[in-house]
């Protein structure tokens, strides 16, 4: 959020996977709300059914988790401040928000 400008984009291709030692775990709907929340307006959002491969395409094969993956690919524009509060780039109080809003705490820290 805070290397963008207003109506800056936000491009991403690649996997939803988390480190075991990250302290935020988001599913993808929860980070679709929590990019939201961060002030963007999401135009495009897509898990993609085909399994790419991290390294070689015969990992595939293999069939476990870490060999492969269902890319998540979204655009998102930044648009400008509504309110500083609301939008203030702090993640943790984006995932407050979130759970007031939505009363989700699953998969979250």
């Amino acid at each position: 959020r805070n290397l963008l400008q207003t109506g800056g984009v936000w491009i991403n291709l690649g996997p939803v996977q988390w480190h075991s030692n990250a302290q935020l775990q988001p599913s993808t709907n929860e980070l679709k709300d929590l990019i939201s929340l961060a002030g963007f307006e999401i135009k495009h959002w897509e898990i993609t059914e085909k399994l790419l491969a991290y390294r070689h395409p015969d990992d595939i094969k293999r069939g476990t988790r870490a060999e492969a993956y269902r890319p998540l690919k979204f655009v998102a524009v930044l648009q400008p401040d509504r309110d500083e509060a609301q939008t203030d780039g702090n993640l943790l109080s984006s995932m407050e928000k979130l759970r007031q809003v939505t009363g989700r705490r699953s998969g979250i820290i």
